[in-house]
This record gives C-alpha cells, structure tokens and sequence, in this order.
C-alpha cells in the first residue's frame, strides 16, 4: 500500500511544480516534476518486480501486457520528452511560448495521458495483480485531475495560444479530423 501511495504523492508533486512554475518561481521547486517521475518509477518498480519474480503460472497475457507496455512507455516518452520542438519549447526567450499543436499534440491536447493509462493497464495484463490494478486506477484519475488542472489554470497562462489550441484540438479523445491532422503533421516531419 505505501508504493500506491508514494506513486499518488508524485502527482501532488506534479500539481505543485505547476503551481510554482506560474506563482512562486522557486527554483528549488522546480525539481519536483523529476522528484515525481522518480517517485512514480519506484512506485511501479515496487509494485510490479514482486509479482514477476513470485509468479508461478503461466499467463498468457503476459507476452501481450509485455509487447503493448513497451509500446505505450515508448509513446509516452516521445510525447513528454521529443515530439516537442526543443528550441522553440524549451530556449526561447519569449514570456509565453507558443504551444506545440502538430505531430501527436495534434490527435488531442493530452495525448501523454493516453500513452499512460494504456501503459498501467498493459502492466496489469503482463503481471496480474490486485495492488498493480488499484495503483493502475488510482494513478490514472491522478493523472486526468492533474490534467484537467493543467488545461484549465497552467496552460492558458503559460502558453500565448492555448485558448486557439483548446478550440481546435479535443481535450483528450481523438477525432478523426484530429487523426488526420496528427498524420498529415508527422508526414510534414518525415
């Protein structure tokens, strides 16, 4: 129980790292959306390593679990870290940047939390568990709150174009015009 719990406290660490990066400015606090990435990872590892190396029977799910979890890390990772433009995200000078609205931040304005919901449900169908199945759950609503928070406080003031980018693209279930688009942005890139 205290690994669900430490993975929930690294979302209370998320929602405070924004809080601070529109108010306090602290740059101590800034290291807390590292310090819950580094929670929510102990947290899955303390949750998941028991139940890979204590299973006795043999699951045929798991091969599955293990192939899709793989892809949807990889996806999330991608999303969080390099389908943004790094120069124009992270070096410009600018108060408020321009939000990125192309390659998958054009399928909807959180497509991270699609890649991580299907990663937490994908390591329940690799090791089934009770306790990875909460943890699964519970740390997916963590995530849509502290997306809604993102969407509705952080973002309208980080980014000089988010009310734009609210309008055209869904909040988190793709269209087919937002597929379309999201493909037709990958292919510009290509």
């Amino acid at each position: 129980m205290f690994a669900i719990f430490l993975g929930c406290f690294a979302f209370f660490l998320f929602f405070l790292y924004d809080y601070n990066s529109i108010l306090w400015q602290n740059k101590w606090l800034r290291s807390f959306f590292f310090l819950g990435c580094l929670l929510l990872v102990i947290a899955t590892m303390t949750l998941l390593i028991p139940v890979i190396f204590n299973s006795n029977d043999n699951n045929w799910l798991t091969p599955i679990g293990l192939f899709f979890s793989i892809l949807f890390f990889g996806l999330l990772i991608y999303t969080l870290f390099f389908a943004l433009p790094f120069q124009k995200t992270y070096c410009q000078n600018n108060k408020k940047p321009e939000i990125c609205q192309t390659g998958v931040y054009a399928l909807c304005r959180h497509p991270g939390v699609l890649w991580f919901i299907g990663f937490y449900f994908s390591l329940c169908l690799m090791a089934p568990d009770p306790a990875l199945l909460l943890a699964a759950c519970l740390y997916s609503i963590c995530n849509i709150l502290y997306i809604i928070f993102q969407d509705k406080w952080t973002f309208p003031q980080q980014f000089s174009n988010y009310a734009d980018y609210q309008n055209k693209t869904p909040f988190l279930w793709p269209t087919g015009r937002s597929l379309r688009q999201c493909i037709c942005t990958l292919r510009k890139k290509v």
